[in-house]
């Protein structure tokens, strides 16, 4: 079980793109989503992990699971890939999770390509935990290989992902239910290695300025060539490291 993606919620995709072009990223054109409400473009690394730059497409409310987060811009979600979803579903749901039935998305990308996938999801009010998604087209088509996973600044890939939550420790227990396959970190509390990404929760507390917001993704860190980070914010009050 890996880490598949990062959502990242910008409110200009144009914009957004540059920005992160300007910071020494390759960006990959992603396209309009199968219910027209989204558009994306990806950050595609080397581990094959991507950072998906999300933008709605209209100015309007929808009935999008992600609509409420249109007043905060930044890191709202992430997901990880699995292989047979309905039956993983099945079986995590039977040891106390209620992820919903495995549905089918895609995009068309601007080249035409219809990509097709399926994910499952958490409940809304449950925190930390991640959606779930499986590709029905092969996944190269979705996340593109070779020259685009190489970026100017050596980004190689997320080696650490943040997420808030009011209870840490009840996060941590369905996490651990989801990810039963996941190294958990027994130096850090509420820590969990999924493939070459630390998954880490944090009490939203210690996030004051994600607070307003609520329970959410906070933060990621990317490893670049020779050993350097590149950290897309926010980081805790008082952070030491």
């Amino acid at each position: 079980m890996e880490l598949d993606h990062i959502v990242i919620l910008v409110e200009d995709l144009d914009a957004a793109q540059q920005q992160w072009h300007d910071a020494g990223f390759n960006i990959t054109p992603g396209g309009v989503h199968a219910d027209g409400l989204t558009h994306n473009a990806l950050i595609c690394f080397a581990d094959g992990s991507y950072i998906e730059l999300l933008a709605f497409r209209t100015q309007t409310s929808t009935a999008h699971r992600w609509d409420r987060f249109r007043a905060f811009p930044g890191p709202i979600d992430y997901a990880i890939t699995v292989h047979d979803l309905p039956a993983f579903v099945q079986q995590v749901n039977g040891r106390g999770l209620d992820y919903t039935q495995a549905i089918e998305g895609g995009r068309q990308r601007p080249d035409g390509v219809t990509i097709r996938w399926r994910t499952s999801w958490p409940p809304q009010n449950t925190e930390g935990l991640p959606f779930l998604i499986e590709d029905l087209t092969p996944r190269e088509l979705r996340v593109p290989e070779g020259e685009r996973r190489s970026h100017p600044n050596g980004a190689r890939g997320i080696t650490d992902f943040t997420i808030t939550v009011n209870d840490p420790d009840r996060a941590a227990r369905d996490l651990t239910i989801l990810l039963s396959s996941a190294v958990i970190s027994t130096d850090e509390p509420h820590t969990f290695t999924v493939g070459g990404t630390m998954l880490r929760m944090r009490r939203l507390s210690e996030y004051p300025a994600l607070t307003w917001r609520g329970p959410g993704p906070a933060s990621l860190t990317v490893a670049l060539a020779g050993g350097g980070l590149w950290q897309y914010p926010v980081r805790p009050q008082n952070a030491k490291d």
